[in-house]
């Protein structure tokens, strides 16, 4: 009777459960129904993203009972930067188009099988949210290379290691049997180097000024000589020196070999040498230079758990001494990259060799490179060649055609480029990464799908186990604890309208179960990105264009993201396609502070990741000057607020000297914003530069200003240096002839650029894309290829101040900012230098009725009134003297030149050849013929448009005539205020003897003119 009871009992809730659960089911389905219907019409409150794609509900489903509503999207919505208020906002929007019962009901909204709430960042989520999961996983690590004069940064990266490496690269393509580029030719430049000028000049160096440890998978020296100097074999003059008594054996090492094939590993052809009695110095490796100038220097060495962690390398350069040391424990049988040095032609043992110390018993020692060289990989197709695939199905396993080939009937082709302009592929297989787990996953079938799998590959290398390479987790590797990898590009696209593309960043967390090896979860690699993205739109915005696009962050399987076993970013900064992108892609400003926002970006999460605090790094000082006060020579400079950072405040600076033209020291650090020059030497140029510091890093330096005193008597000649400008090339776009307008300026490079492939050819904004061979509108030539193009240098004080000590003069140098505050004191100037270059105005980025970089500020003007007053005389140079004036159809600026500067303009684009010769009128004073650079030339600058200036009345005269057509290129008052203006800048005379004779003849006119006038004279004593 009792098992009845409750088998009646048990069938009465089983038709409870049936009736009342079909009821609900039911009533969900009819809830459903109404929802679909009460969402037809909704709009996304969101309208400030773009090129995401179109968003909608893929499903939705309701429980009745809890009161719940989910709702599936479709993946687009997980593109966007999700935060909580964007969360609520979002969900509100949803609710307020439903209607009765449903508005009580709690919304769930999902895309890409992910909660939208799981989307926000761990660094926008209140503490107790945060998940650990995505935070960093730091087990005890040790520092592979301290530079010993850097300062330690606690709040910057100085316990960081990057990966991060700029776009594709010049490579083998076997179908083809050529090397070319993976991308087109457009708007002078191409994607496969033009993120290199973002990532070399700016991204590495702010962070390393932050204390980070960096690694390229590309070569990053632009110098195209190469030294090796090794215990096998050394280049040609230079010597390796083993120090006696020491007890060494023989292992695999580096062998130089001047041409690489498959399957050649340079670290594997020759012998290292282990030391295990070392205790003091080791080794001297003494280079011998083909010429002078900056040289990148690398280290390699075995890598053993018994080697010394305190290896000392002292490298001796013009500018000093520079110690490092390295722990010889991880990062062995590759190229360690330690710094870039000024080195002399030749051989120098006192200022161009590197020192090996070490003091406690085991140490390895291999070869020593100085400088990038050139591509030494040969290629030729293989027994099979497939075709290019995407990134996206990379590692997909899928079927892939081969087409047979017989090798034998192709010669081997290096890639004849500088290094620094290849693929990664060929620098890995020439730093000695292993061959078939990185860098030849396509066993020589081709090379494009070898290069983008293997850098990814590689970071899994650096890390070895259990992080390493996809075909060998447990690989030992280099041992070197990855913390994030950076990818940086920039992809394809056309606006209709001409507005920006904008800023894609793409990460990957499909594979292996959304962990990495180490156990964190891969959705760190979205919060990387999201951070970064983040970063980089909103400094955009605030500095440079404000309706610049954010796109979205892409969770795909692109394989650069998902390779690495780290967090990773894949940055699509803008579309190397579209012109709108390329004005501002192409200009200095904007890159330097692209990778800024990088770099903070990069220094926020990891902070973050590491819980800890972080400060940015300050912004590069100006207002630099050095005066003589009271017989005591200052260098003096301000620093410079950001008003996008408050951390980013100085706390200390440090001074940089050089010693005429050697390199610069290592630096002294200063507390406040000045520096006692104390007796400096006669007859000798010394140039500084200075940076910021605080906790969180170092600055980039500013300009540099020089000195010299010829004798105690000597009078002193100020140059001011006024020339600040860097900016992207001019653009036309008129009645469908659109593009880079090379012709008319050609911009002003940041010290070099090497990213110009050639200037612009097709105009036609109807030319269509036939291929990367014949890519239509905006299509460049090759010409420019591997050629450094120069810059401002900021380093132009120098040029002047050579030729001013050369005729006996002594000078000092001021920033123009310095020179027309109305603190500096001009009194008791005996002559003036201003060095204009290629400043001219040039339209703000914010509102186009502003101008930067214009010569005619009324704090210019009123400082030289004032020393017309005063008959002192000036000099002044640059391209644009008279054309701005033109060009803004400046009165006043007009009206000034001609009363106080006594020129007036004539014409732009005056000639495009250099030669000058004076005219006889003159010849009491000048007699100079010369010649200054309108070609390209490695060291100076480019003047596309020099001015053809003339006398404004009978007081001034034409001194100087260009010998093309005659037209005036220089005018020389000799009044009672002595003047001389020409129309294209003295630092850009090709020849060093020229530049002495004319400056001698400028000098020697302000001070024994024909007009004697007493305020003039300016007697030495």
């Amino acid at each position: 009777m009792k098992i009845n009871v409750i088998r009646l009992a048990t069938f009465f809730v089983l038709f409870c459960y049936l009736v009342f659960g079909a009821d609900m089911f039911a009533q969900s389905a009819r809830l459903e129904r109404k929802a679909i219907r009460n969402l037809k019409d909704w709009n996304s409150p969101f309208d400030d993203f773009a090129h995401m794609g179109k968003v909608i509900v893929d499903s939705l489903s309701v429980n009745a009972e809890d009161k719940q509503i989910y709702l599936y999207f479709n993946k687009n919505l997980s593109y966007w930067p999700w935060r909580l208020p964007m969360e609520n906002d979002f969900k509100q929007s949803l609710k307020s188009e439903l209607r009765c019962r449903l508005k009580s009901y709690n919304i769930n909204v999902y895309t890409n099988n992910a909660e939208v709430q799981e989307l926000i960042p761990n660094m926008h989520r209140t503490s107790s949210e945060v998940q650990a999961k995505r935070l960093s996983i730091r087990a005890n690590r040790e520092k592979l290379i301290t530079r010993q004069s850097q300062s330690d940064f606690p709040q910057g990266l100085s316990d960081d290691y990057i990966a991060l490496w700029h776009s594709h690269g010049w490579y083998y393509e076997s179908k083809l049997d050529r090397w070319e580029w993976q991308r087109a030719r457009l708007y002078g430049s191409v994607e496969d180097i033009s993120p290199m000028m973002y990532v070399l000049p700016y991204i590495v160096p702010m962070l390393e000024n932050a204390g980070a440890t960096l690694f390229l998978p590309r070569e990053r020296s632009f110098q195209q000589h190469e030294v090796i100097v090794d215990n096998d074999t050394s280049s040609s003059g230079s010597e390796f020196a083993l120090s006696s008594n020491l007890v060494t054996s023989s292992h695999v090492g580096f062998a130089v070999k001047n041409t690489l094939f498959p399957g050649d590993n340079p670290f594997k052809l020759g012998t290292s040498l282990s030391i295990s009695n070392a205790n003091g110095k080791v080794a001297d490796y003494l280079p011998h230079f083909p010429t002078k100038g900056m040289y990148e220097v690398y280290i390699s060495y075995k890598q053993a758990a018994t080697n010394t962690k305190q290896a000392i390398y002292e490298i001796c350069h013009t500018g000093g001494k520079t110690s490092f040391k390295v722990n010889q424990t991880m990062g062995g049988g590759t190229w360690i990259y330690l710094g870039s040095f000024e080195f002399n032609e030749g051989s120098n043992p006192d200022s161009g060799s590197v020192e090996v110390f070490c003091k406690d018993g085991n140490i390895s020692i291999d070869a020593i490179r100085f400088g990038g060289g050139m591509g030494n990989v040969a290629r030729r197709p293989a027994n099979e060649v497939v075709a290019n695939q995407w990134s996206l199905k990379s590692g997909q396993n899928e079927a892939v055609k081969a087409d047979k080939v017989d090798p034998n009937n192709y010669h081997w082709k290096t890639s004849q480029r500088p290094r620094y302009m290849e693929a990664a592929r060929y620098w890995l297989q020439y730093a000695g990464i292993p061959d078939t787990l990185v860098f030849n996953l396509n066993e020589d079938k081709n090379d494009y799908n070898d290069d983008y799998q293997s850098r990814g590959e590689w970071v899994d290398y650096l890390m070895g186990a259990p992080n390493g390479p996809s075909k060998d987790r447990n690989a030992s590797g280099l041992n070197i604890p990855i913390d994030l990898a950076f990818a940086f590009h920039t992809d394809a696209g056309i606006t209709a309208n001409d507005s920006v593309i904008g800023t894609l960043g793409i990460f990957s967390t499909d594979r292996d179960q959304g962990i990495f090896p180490n156990g964190q979860s891969k959705m760190a690699s979205r919060d990387f990105t999201d951070v970064v993205q983040t970063q980089i739109v909103d400094d955009i915005r605030a500095l440079f264009n404000k309706d610049w696009t954010r796109r979205g962050m892409w969770d795909k399987e692109y394989s650069e993201a998902w390779r690495p076993n780290v967090p990773t970013m894949l940055l699509e900064l803008y579309s190397h396609q579209n012109m709108a992108d390329m004005k501002l892609g192409l200009d200095p400003r904007f890159r330097f502070h692209v990778a800024r926002a990088v770099y903070k970006g990069m220094l926020k999460f990891l902070a973050f990741q590491e819980q800890r605090a972080y400060v940015v790094q300050p912004l590069p000082v100006d207002h630099m000057a050095i005066q003589n006060l009271n017989g005591e020579f200052v260098l003096s400079w301000q620093p410079v607020i950001d008003p996008l950072e408050e951390s980013a405040l100085p706390t200390q600076y440090k001074v940089y000297k050089r010693k005429n033209d050697n390199g610069f020291d290592n630096g002294t650090l200063v507390e406040g914003t000045s520096f006692k020059i104390t007796n400096p030497p006669l007859d000798q140029h010394l140039s500084f530069k200075v940076t910021a510091i605080n906790e969180g890093g170092e600055s980039m330096p500013g300009e540099i200003l020089s000195m010299a005193i010829a004798d105690k008597k000597a009078p002193i000649v100020l140059i001011v240096n006024a020339f600040d400008r860097v900016s992207a090339p001019a653009f036309v776009d008129k009645d469908g002839f659109a593009g880079v307008a090379w012709w008319n300026d050609q911009g002003v490079a940041d010290k070099y650029e090497y990213g110009h492939t050639g200037n612009q050819y097709d105009f036609d904004r109807k030319s269509p894309w036939l291929d990367d061979d014949s890519p239509g509108w905006g299509a460049s030539y090759a010409d420019m290829e591997g050629k450094i193009i120069t810059g401002n240098s900021f380093d132009n004080v120098i040029t002047h101040g050579q030729s001013i000590l050369k005729a006996g003069y002594s000078y000092v140098s001021v920033s123009d900012e310095v020179f027309e505050s109305e603190a500096y004191d001009a009194k008791n100037l005996k002559a003036i230098d201003i060095i204009l270059g290629e400043e001219k105005a040039t339209v703000s980025f914010m509102d186009e009725k502003q101008y930067d970089f214009k010569i005619y500020t009324q704090g210019l003007m009123s400082r030289l009134k004032e020393l017309a007053e005063s008959a002192t005389p000036v000099f002044m140079s640059g391209a644009y003297v008279g054309s701005e004036m033109q060009m803004l159809n400046d009165t006043l600026a007009q009206q000034f030149a001609a009363e106080v500067l006594h020129f007036k303009w004539r014409t732009n684009h005056a000639v495009n050849s250099g030669e000058v010769k004076a005219i006889d009128i003159v010849s009491r004073y000048f007699k100079s013929n010369f010649e200054f650079n309108t070609e390209h030339h490695p060291k100076i600058y480019l003047v596309e448009a020099p001015d053809a200036i003339e006398p404004a009345h009978k007081k001034a005269q034409t001194a100087f005539r260009y010998t093309q057509n005659g037209t005036s290129a220089g005018v020389v008052s000799d009044g009672t205020h002595k003047t001389l203006v020409l129309g294209f800048p003295f630092e850009t005379i090709t020849k060093q003897q020229d530049r002495d004779v004319l400056m001698r003849e400028i000098l020697e006119f302000f001070k024994y003119g024909a007009t004697r006038h007493p305020a003039a004279l300016r007697e030495d004593n």
